[in-house]
């Protein structure tokens, strides 16, 4: 009961964006016509979204199949909705009533339970793939605002990352390189380390002393330079 009473309430302002722009500037970037027929028939791995909107939203392209039809449906990804919601005009693309029962939905050929946009809402004509469709199928978002660069993967979880997935802080990087001369210093630690060796042989204290100066010396440089 509190579960419906949040779906029919829940609304978000997609500022910019309607059916005109789904069809238009948003499935031109996407390179793919929304609402078009989809004839692959594995799910996809990789799905690259583009960022979109006065409000910088996430979209991408998913295929929904309905009992035997597919279509390329275009999705405003929202992690702040739990819920997933398919509008009234991708229903009658596929020729399928608003009050009929569907047996089945298919999301990327993930079976998905979906809502029609709440009537009152600002959304009635735009598709929200929420969070929890995210977890079920166990995708991996990827969004980099800076260059708009958005992956959605859908790779199990024990499969590795791609590389250029993987975001590394420039000065972390850098402090983990060695700099081109530490292996120099490396190798005097190495020499002052026999010397010592002889030093106590010898036990000379003028050696013991010059030599014990020096390797502190360059372990001050290794470590702090």
């Amino acid at each position: 009961m509190i579960d419906d009473l949040l779906i029919e309430k829940f609304d978000i302002q997609p500022n910019g964006v309607g059916s005109k722009e789904l069809h238009g500037e948003v499935s031109k970037r996407l390179k793919i016509e929304y609402l078009s027929d989809y004839f692959r028939t594995k799910e996809l791995k990789e799905v690259n979204g583009i960022i979109f909107g006065y409000n910088l939203g996430i979209f991408i392209s998913l295929p929904v199949k309905i009992k035997q039809q597919v279509k390329n449906v275009h999705f405003l990804v929202d992690t702040g909705s739990p819920r997933t919601y398919i509008c009234g005009e991708v229903y009658e693309s596929l020729n399928i009533t608003f009050n009929s029962t569907v047996p089945r939905m298919l999301i990327n050929n993930k079976p998905t339970l979906v809502h029609l946009p709440p009537i009152d809402s600002h959304f009635t004509d735009v598709n929200v793939l929420g969070a929890e469709y995210l977890k079920i199928s166990g995708a991996r978002l990827f969004a980099n605002y800076e260059d708009e660069d958005i992956s959605l993967l859908f790779e199990s979880f024990n499969e590795e990352i791609p590389n250029d997935k993987i975001q590394i802080n420039p000065q972390v990087q850098e402090n983990f390189q060695l700099k081109p001369y530490t292996l120099n210093k490396l190798v005097g630690f190495c020499l002052f380390g026999f010397a010592l060796f002889f030093m106590f042989k010898r036990k000379s204290l003028l050696i013991f002393l010059a030599t014990a100066f020096l390797f502190f010396y360059n372990i001050f440089n290794i470590f702090f330079y």
